[in-house]
């Protein structure tokens, strides 16, 4: 064989035909690279995240009363309870979270504030305990958590134990 006659590649099964120098053979492709991300978000449905749509602005546990310092703790109490799965936040009739029989509700303000943003139907509401008196109310639904008062004192579910 003489210089420059290097065999050209064909196509499978039809032997006369050659494959255009461009085609050539198939080029081994790098391994796929790790997709950019958030780091932590790979169980994010397992966990407990937030909605803010019921929020209830208008009434005497909106968070138009909290200071901005309150509301800076109460998102980093947030950023901590979404590690959370709903077993973990919710372990059963314990903190950090809690589910309550709307009927229960000791605060008759409370009850009537239900009926007049329209969610007087709801049978239970959680509420997470933020601190010894604070205290954030909402629905659940599976993981997610509609969150509907902001009571930094106690007052729709008050304790009578010291510091709570």
């Amino acid at each position: 064989m003489g210089k420059g006659n290097k065999k050209q590649p064909t196509l499978q099964g039809a032997p006369n035909l050659k494959v255009p120098p461009k085609w050539g053979a198939p080029k081994l492709k790098e391994p796929p690279k790790k997709l950019p991300g958030l780091p932590g978000t790979n169980n994010s449905g397992e966990r407990l995240c937030w909605r803010f749509t019921h929020v209830d602005h208008e009434g005497p546990w909106g968070f138009n009363n909290a200071s901005s310092e309150e509301i800076c703790e109460l998102m980093k109490c947030l950023a901590k309870f979404e590690t959370m799965t709903v077993g973990e936040a919710f372990p059963g009739g314990g903190y950090p979270g809690k589910d309550y029989v709307i009927e229960d509700i000791p605060t008759a303000a409370a009850r009537d504030r239900l009926d007049v943003i329209g969610l007087a139907d709801m049978t239970k509401i959680s509420a997470f305990r933020v601190t010894g008196e604070q205290r954030l109310y909402g629905f659940r639904t599976s993981n997610v958590f509609h969150i509907v008062w902001w009571d930094p004192l106690h007052q729709i579910w008050p304790s009578h134990k010291r510091n709570t």
